[in-house]
């Protein structure tokens, strides 16, 4: 596993998400409402736009017509394209977790620099 540097811990807000390359790969580092870092593959399994170009944020759920929560927030990935939900923690679909996911890397930091392991 190689270790790649991504950027200094100040540059990534919580909420947000900034994309690099590394190895030829795009990755998405996200930063969460709460402060953890988690990083993914920054390809959605769709139709591959760049998850980058998309928001963190909740995901919306009902227990009956006209009853709506929001859940997770601030742990979802949401392609620009389709909407298609990932939760950022696992890289897995909020639709079909067993069936489509986005790939994971763990996250370190260390010295106040962001670093992805692949």
């Amino acid at each position: 596993m190689t270790k790649y540097t991504a950027c200094k811990a100040e540059e990534i807000k919580n909420g947000d998400m900034k994309a690099f390359t590394f190895n030829k790969k795009s990755i998405v580092v996200v930063r969460s409402k709460n402060g953890e870092l988690y990083a993914l593959r920054n390809v959605c399994p769709h139709k591959g736009p760049a998850l980058s170009l998309g928001s963190v944020d909740a995901t919306c759920t009902a227990t009956e017509p006209g009853e709506y929560t929001l859940e997770k927030e601030g742990e979802v990935l949401k392609c620009p394209w389709h909407s298609w939900e990932f939760d950022i923690k696992t890289g897995c679909s909020l639709f079909d977790p067993e069936n489509v996911k986005v790939k994971t890397y763990d996250v370190t930091v260390e010295d106040d620099t962001i670093f992805v392991h692949m």
